[in-house]
């Protein structure tokens, strides 16, 4: 099932590639989460069909942009990981 991104979400995705704001992975990354809603690094990982390491970093660089923040904890088996929301603004 397809979930519908507000339109404020998209427009600041869209300002920050057109602006050569984000690298390639971090774009992958945002959009990812954007059409997910909410999300964990996992859950990002599989959908991008990446490594985990690969996406946390990026994650971590767009939560120090103010792009990406943290909702909550999802426990799964032994190990919580953050449940991540896309910001509506730049």
């Amino acid at each position: 099932m397809k979930r519908r991104m507000a339109n404020t979400s998209l427009e600041a995705y869209e300002y920050l590639k057109a602006n050569n704001k984000l690298k390639p992975t971090q774009k992958e990354v945002l959009k990812a989460l954007l059409e997910l809603g909410t999300a964990t690094s996992k859950k990002i990982a599989k959908k991008l069909h990446k490594p985990l390491h690969t996406i946390s970093g990026r994650i971590t660089e767009l939560k120090d942009m103010g792009l990406v923040e943290v909702i909550g904890k999802v426990k799964e088996g032994r190990t919580s990981f953050s449940l991540l929301k896309a910001k509506g603004k730049i």
